[in-house]
């Protein structure tokens, strides 16, 4: 995988006393073709994992990728790397990668008496490379996308969870302007079946001020909620406001679902949603 770069600190590095001032940002394909990670495949799991926290929102300034000095290295392991994030109490590990090479099949053939081996059209009898043992923990993935995310946001005043749609547990939330016109919450209820049915994380809420609904569902990370007032009963349209810039678009009621899911799975700039109203 190219493209995907983060801070790397060698073992050699490490053992110089000077790690963090060695430790440099590289490509991790460069740093398989120089040598630095040894085996091509140790790299592309390494990157793939780091495209994977990248994609969900993840800053990858704030990762880097460890490899062990020879007295933590595991007995099993000829190679081992850790993705490691920048928490508020420093660097700590978020996921392993270890190369075990043959160290398990070897094993089993010394201690059961049975040849493990395969025929290679082009090698021969080979015993097969185990090349990469990733192991991650959820938790800690969990954390640092809160971490990532969760932010105060002073001209709001309250808390803003900037979570990718991906991640979002609520993707949309539907609201009437005014809670007592009724024909407003009828049209705004036919909104959200549609898109609850459609979307499936969808929420409905009339309940406070618009300004709290609002705050309630950027506390949650709701990407977008959808508004319905007294133009909505004129013309059939909505407003969509984004999470994250508080801005606002008006489209019809009928492009509704095509948008949002084009937003959701972030194929379309908000701006170019519909017409900007605020």
């Amino acid at each position: 995988i190219k493209g995907i770069k983060v801070r790397v600190l060698t073992a050699n590095e490490q053992n110089s006393g000077k790690g963090k001032e060695l430790s440099k940002e590289m490509e991790l394909f460069s740093a398989w073709k120089e040598g630095v990670i040894k085996n091509s495949w140790h790299a592309y799991w390494i990157a793939k994992e780091l495209e994977w926290f990248s994609s969900l929102g993840a800053n990858l300034k704030n990762f880097r990728v460890r490899q062990h000095t020879a007295k933590e290295r595991s007995h099993y392991s000829s190679d081992t790397w850790d993705i490691e994030y920048n928490f508020p109490m420093g660097w700590r590990e978020l996921q392993g990668f270890a190369n075990r090479g043959d160290f398990d099949l070897s094993q089993h053939e010394k201690f059961s008496g049975k040849s493990l081996e395969v025929n290679d059209p082009k090698y021969g009898k080979v015993l097969p490379d185990v090349v990469c043992e990733p192991s991650l923990g959820v938790e800690r993935a969990f954390l640092v996308f809160m971490l990532e995310s969760l932010s105060f946001d002073k001209a709001r005043d309250n808390f803003v969870l900037k979570l990718s749609p991906k991640l979002a547990p609520v993707k949309v939330a539907v609201f009437p302007i005014v809670k007592n016109d009724q024909s407003a919450v009828k049209f705004a209820r036919e909104i959200f079946k549609g898109l609850k049915k459609k979307f499936g994380a969808v929420v409905y809420d009339e309940s406070g001020s618009i300004g709290r609904r609002y705050a309630r569902n950027d506390e949650i990370g709701t990407p977008f909620c959808v508004t319905i007032d007294a133009q909505s009963l004129e013309d059939k349209s909505v407003t969509i406001r984004e999470r994250d810039s508080t801005h606002q678009v008006r489209v019809s009621s009928e492009e509704l679902a095509p948008k949002l899911s084009q937003l959701l799975n972030q194929e379309m700039e908000f701006e170019r949603a519909g017409k900007r109203v605020r």
